[in-house]
């Protein structure tokens, strides 16, 4: 509650006579007299002389305060209306004020100054306040000030000469556009994300469309390259191989027991011919002189020659192995491969001289690539897209390191697209694609690594004995529009104190990021660097590619090694971030 300001400060009777005393003012104070029929006199504001005084007519002597006041209050008893009358401001009001017509204060009897002063304030806001709506809160201070910032004349002879206000929603009000701010953020992120998810299902569906068109080509091919000449079994089979490599097993048991019917089939004509041959003897059909020629053209109907069986020769029922399907590796002695109980083993691909064969004790290393797709590398996404497939192609091509890795590709921009969940990179799997897009938002960055990180290596560890700390392979080429909101969610990421899989951060940057953001995001100053001046840019993404390729290869090849090095690769071209911050 606001103190009370009284105006009349004192109120004493007024002396007469011989023996009349005049009492003396301050400069701040005004003395107005009443005579006994309420009739008023200031003199000026000062006192009567003692000539005046002695014969005086006036019984009453008042003291009235004209000095300058400034007072603060709130307004939240009175709270000011918004348009609609639904929600209400509360005004903070710094206001200054003085009295200009003592004899007014005196005539009203003006006791305490506060209640005119702040009633008149409320009567003239509201007028102002009920033309704006709550969110205008702004607006209406703007308009109090333009109206009543010079001050005003009140006709209790105050006058205000300055006015300061200050107005809020209330608390109901402030629920209110906190919601609407809250429900018109999720509409626009929400709408984002479709955007996202619209364009993804465009790009797969283009990407549906060229694969049917190739699978539906290769069929015409391969269609055209058969004729219409009909296909053999054996041929059959082999065509089922090419396409199916893993039937292998079920291909042969299929063609033995197609051979084995052939031979059964050939056997039992054969059968018949001498049954029948011998008839015809026991019957005397034919002549001793025919015998010869016959039984000739029945041995050579047999597949014999004499008493000797001519060699078998290559038809329809042969198959010879396809030259794309390697043997079985062969054993220091020249034998086959064999498993743990003497049976010829799986197909084992060939592996560099004296290196180790990945076994799933030795453990796996879990890489996340996050790559920029903002729009400031709109220009380069062909050349990122190409790189990101280099690195998968690699890895395809690499099966001796492929399982000891477990690669996830993300493209970040205003969100965060999962390009390649962590999986082993496997000639069946999908290679990754990236699109320009927003501006770079480093906080959902860094917030999906949090996400990711502990879900993947959980599930990983569910699966694996052994699992590394994980690698970041963070590429940049833009400033974070979201500067410093993303330094939070970097720290708790990074905090081995806290997450439990912190990952190691190899930060590169190209274009337009700087020496001293790569250098704040990499975790070890080993780990960061950028373009050195001057350098293409294309050129540089090029040897960026090559050097994470190189990178994760040799991490790879070290885990199957058992060595528990890092191994990180500078790129050609690129300098230490530290050394240029």
């Amino acid at each position: 509650m606001t103190s009370p300001l009284p105006l009349i400060v004192s109120e004493t009777p007024v002396s007469r006579g011989l023996l009349a005393v005049t009492t003396p003012t301050t400069p701040s104070r005004a003395v107005v007299y009443a005579t006994a029929g309420g009739e008023i006199a200031s003199f000026g504001g000062r006192p009567m002389r003692w000539s005046q005084q002695a014969l005086s007519p006036y019984r009453t002597r008042y003291d009235v305060d004209i000095s300058d006041h400034r007072r603060s209050a709130e307004l939240r008893s009175s709270p000011l209306p918004s348009q609609g009358d639904i929600y209400f401001f509360v005004a903070r009001v710094d206001v200054g004020f003085r009295v200009h017509d003592p004899e007014e204060i005196v005539r009203r009897n003006v006791r305490d100054a506060m209640p005119i002063v702040y009633g008149a304030l409320i009567d003239r806001f509201t007028a102002i306040t009920r033309s704006f709506s709550v969110e205008e809160s702004a607006k209406a201070e703007e308009a109090i000030r333009r109206k009543f910032g010079s001050g005003w004349v009140l006709p209790e002879g105050i006058t205000i000469f300055a006015l300061s206000p200050r107005l809020l929603p209330d608390a109901e009000a402030s629920r209110y556009l906190r919601d609407k701010v809250a429900a018109t953020r999720e509409l626009e992120v929400d709408r984002a994300r479709h955007q996202v998810r619209v364009q993804q299902a465009q790009h797969q569906g283009q990407l549906d469309q060229l694969t049917q068109r190739q699978q539906l080509q290769a069929a015409r091919t391969e269609l055209a390259e058969l004729g219409d000449r009909p296909l053999t079994p054996a041929e059959l089979i082999r065509l089922h191989l090419a396409r199916n490599p893993q039937d292998t097993t079920l291909a042969m048991q299929l063609l033995a027991q197609h051979e084995q019917a052939l031979r059964q089939h050939q056997d039992a004509h054969n059968e018949r011919s001498m049954d029948l041959f011998r008839f015809m003897v026991d019957k005397d059909l034919i002549l001793a002189a025919d015998v010869e020629p016959m039984l000739a053209g029945t041995l050579e109907r047999l597949g014999m020659s004499g008493t000797r069986p001519a060699p078998l020769t290559a038809s329809a029922s042969t198959w010879t192995q396809p030259s794309v399907l390697p043997g079985p590796k062969q054993t220091a002695g020249g034998g086959a491969a064999r498993d743990a109980d003497g049976k010829p083993s799986a197909i084992v691909l060939e592996q560099e001289p004296g290196s180790r064969v990945w076994k799933p004790a030795d453990g796996v290393q879990p890489v996340y690539v996050m790559v920029d797709e903002s729009r400031d590398v709109g220009q380069y996404i062909g050349d990122l897209s190409a790189g990101v497939h280099a690195l998968h192609d690699a890895l395809v091509h690499a099966p001796d390191v492929a399982p000891a890795i477990r690669l996830s590709v993300l493209g970040y921009a205003d969100e965060v697209a999962n390009r390649l969940p962590l999986e082993m990179v496997s000639p069946g799997s999908q290679s990754p694609w990236l699109t320009a897009r927003g501006p770079a938002s480093y906080a959902n960055a860094f917030e999906t690594l949090l996400d990711n990180i502990g879900h993947d290596i959980e599930a990983l560890k569910a699966q694996q004995p052994k699992v590394r700390r994980p690698i970041v392979f963070f590429l940049s080429g833009s400033e974070p529009y979201d500067h410093p909101a993303w330094v939070s969610p970097y720290r708790r990421l990074v905090d081995r104190a806290t997450q439990r899989y912190a990952p190691n951060i190899v930060a590169c940057g190209i274009g337009a990021a700087s020496p001293g953001l790569i250098a704040a995001i990499a975790t070890d100053p080993r780990f960061g660097f950028v373009m050195a001046p001057g350098t293409d840019v294309p050129t540089a993404i090029e040897q960026y590619w090559q050097a994470l390729t190189q990178s994760i290869l040799g991490s790879g090849r070290a885990l199957i090694e058992g060595s528990a090095e890092l191994v990180i690769d500078q790129p050609a071209g690129f300098r230490l971030a530290s050394e240029l911050v």
